[in-house]
């Protein structure tokens, strides 16, 4: 899975309906990759759910913790 600035506002409207997604796949994590995992947590919340973030790459887990969202996205 890649979510890139290319291709960040498909992955914005492919926002998944389950309460959890696999990121184990995810090939490169930067801040468009952030940005588009954000949105989703916040249209889950929406929706009266939490979304969690599984198999986080290390890469993504470095990038949220230095943004300071990785308690938002629960990383």
């Amino acid at each position: 899975m890649r979510i890139s600035f290319d291709n960040a506002a498909a992955a914005l409207r492919a926002a998944p309906q389950a309460h959890s997604v696999d990121l184990s796949k995810l090939v490169d994590a930067d801040s468009a990759a952030l940005a588009v995992l954000i949105a989703w947590a916040a249209r889950a919340h929406a929706r009266g759910t939490n979304l969690r973030y599984l198999n986080a790459p290390q890469a993504l887990r470095n990038l949220a913790r230095l943004s300071d969202v990785d308690g938002l996205l629960g990383l």
